[in-house]
């Protein structure tokens, strides 16, 4: 008997916009609001962090930011108090058995105990405080890239205490999380603020035009946008959820393929189940990859000839176009590597 199963599957298209497209634009200003985010969030917790932890006397920076947490915590609790009259107020219409205990989480401002700020200390800040970075991009974006901040600092604090702890482990100290040096950094819209109009087109917040997505508007239900900076355009990333029904027999127990990933030969495999073990070659990506570090090096040293390591551009349009035409050379052999594999199992 066929058994059927649904299963979750998460699918991700791409579509590459180029410069001269009517949204270059919209995605050039949302990709730098995203590094300036980043860069601002990173610019509180750090200040916060090293005017607290360090004995030397507070610099006008770290003096800024102290000062503006406590000119506004007042107002940050008075909004965390109407919130939790607002969430009691909405318990208490529930049916008795059916009601959570509901409590109230004031803030607290950071002491040299405890040199942090969190996460929702910080984006209750930047609300009371209307941060020009956080309003530049929808609600949601921002808090995205607020939290991915917190997860470098997250990191950070889980090494410093290891380090601690065995600091043999490491050649030295782990260094706080430094600022974003490029120009751009990834976005990422959530289904709420970009919806699909009459199937076919993207809209996104905070302008009027529109992305053709064809028929990718079918492709399931929409979990997320991204909007990623590569090679001076912007590859805008759809990841659509769906369920299927798979009606398949249970597999036989103890088959097994290996795969052994090498250069010269890209994969080897064997199973089994008495079938004709496989190679798939890497010449091909050896090739690819001599011919771009060949023609690299070559306009690097046209690029950099008589110019200290400080002066002049370290890289120009013939070199970005090298590296994309490599990138979707090398993409287009893996995805069909994989396929091949995924086929064969």
């Amino acid at each position: 008997m066929a058994i059927q199963c649904p299963t979750v599957a998460y699918t991700t298209q791409q579509i590459w916009i180029k410069p001269g497209h009517r949204l270059y634009r919209y995605f050039q200003a949302s990709c730098q609001n995203a590094k300036n985010m980043h860069n601002m969030v990173n610019f509180f917790i750090r200040q916060v962090y090293t005017g607290l932890t360090s004995e030397k006397a507070l610099h006008p920076l770290q003096t800024e930011v102290l000062e503006t947490i406590h000119r506004n915590l007042d107002k940050m609790n008075n909004q965390q108090r109407k919130a939790y009259q607002g969430r009691l107020a909405k318990e208490k219409t529930k049916p008795v058995d059916q009601q959570k205990k509901v409590t109230c989480h004031l803030f607290q401002a950071p002491t040299r105990e405890r040199p942090y700020v969190h996460y929702n200390f910080l984006n209750s800040l930047f609300l009371i405080i209307k941060q020009p970075d956080y309003l530049a991009l929808p609600t949601q974006s921002s808090q995205w890239v607020m939290k991915t901040v917190f997860q470098n600092w997250k990191s950070f604090y889980a090494s410093l205490k290891d380090y601690k702890l065995h600091p043999e482990k490491y050649k030295a100290r782990p260094h706080i999380p430094n600022y974003c040096r490029s120009l751009e950094k990834e976005v990422l819209f959530t289904n709420q603020d970009c919806v699909i109009k009459a199937s076919k087109y993207l809209k996104f917040p905070k302008t009027k035009d529109r992305l053709n997505i064809g028929k990718l508007g079918g492709s399931g239900k929409r979990m997320q946008v991204r909007v990623i900076p590569k090679y001076g355009r912007y590859v805008v990333e759809l990841v659509f959820r769906r369920e299927e029904v798979n009606q398949s027999k249970p597999s036989p127990t103890g088959t097994i393929m290996a795969l052994d990933l090498g250069i010269t030969n890209l994969v080897s495999g064997v199973t089994n189940t008495g079938a004709t073990p496989f190679l798939i070659k890497g010449n091909r990506i050896k090739s690819i990859n001599h011919y771009y570090n060949k023609r690299v090096a070559h306009y690097r040293a046209i690029l950099r000839h008589g110019k200290a390591p400080k002066e002049g551009a370290h890289t120009s349009r013939r070199l970005e176009r090298l590296h994309q035409i490599r990138y979707r050379k090398l993409k287009d052999l893996f995805h069909k590597a994989s396929h091949t594999i995924v086929n064969l199992a």
